[in-house]
């Protein structure tokens, strides 16, 4: 169940965005973390191969992990049709990686040890940018939820469960009245989760070859729906 489209109050572009997601049965957090991820590799594929104060920062240790390496890639290809940016940028990591890994090629094993565990945080950028979206989310979304339209929609809203406990963990450490809002939301948002794991069980009871004529399109929706639950449900459409 989600709410009906521009049926919640927003003030600046950045509570239309949370109430377009909440709107459209996205998870908002997800929502605002893809976005966050968008605007980063868009600047680092048009300049950050030549920001001298990035490239500044892949000196002291910054570089990128697995995914955004990736996401780096194929961002610029997208804007682009060329991967010179992104080679540019991953030539300076790796020179700096392959100078780090040899350095400890002399070390003894705690030595070793030490230098690896350092060199196994890529210290992301865009990962960094990622989590302060998400932080920034729910705090705002936990301030608009004193508002009884946004309140309604956070319980009924299709939020992700990672998420869901990420609103839980920051409302238990604010205001009283903030902790008294959200444990009214979650009490919705768990007789929804409810409902799905019912459903989900019963697809999976009625799978089997002798029973598939049994399926119904509530079961068929909530196969598809715990997925979203648990790998997040943002514009997977977004192209911008």
């Amino acid at each position: 169940m989600t709410t009906q489209p521009g049926k919640l109050p927003a003030r600046d572009f950045e509570e239309i965005r949370l109430a377009e997601a909440l709107e459209r049965g996205r998870c908002p957090i997800c929502d605002a973390r893809q976005e966050a991820s968008y605007a980063a590799l868009r600047g680092l594929a048009r300049e950050g191969a030549t920001d001298r104060g990035f490239r500044d920062q892949i000196d002291k240790g910054v570089g990128f992990c697995q995914p955004h390496s990736v996401s780096l890639s194929r961002m610029e290809l997208l804007q682009t049709s060329s991967q010179l940016a992104t080679a540019v940028l991953l030539d300076a990591i790796l020179r700096r990686r392959l100078a780090a890994l040899k350095k400890l090629t002399g070390s003894d094993a705690s030595g070793q040890g030490r230098g690896l565990a350092e060199l196994g945080n890529p210290r992301c950028p865009v990962c960094v940018r990622v989590t302060e979206a998400s932080g920034a989310a729910v705090r705002r979304l936990l301030q608009l939820s004193a508002d009884g339209a946004w309140s309604t929609g956070l319980g009924t809203g299709e939020i992700c469960l990672d998420d869901v406990n990420s609103l839980w963990l920051a409302a238990a450490v604010s205001p009283k009245d903030v902790q008294q809002r959200w444990l009214a939301i979650v009490a919705i948002q768990l007789k929804r989760l409810d409902v799905l794991q019912k459903a989900l069980a019963d697809y999976a009871h009625n799978s089997t070859s002798d029973r598939r004529h049994l399926i119904t399109r509530e079961q068929q929706e909530a196969a598809a729906a715990s997925v979203r639950l648990f790998g997040g449900s943002p514009d997977r459409d977004r192209t911008r």
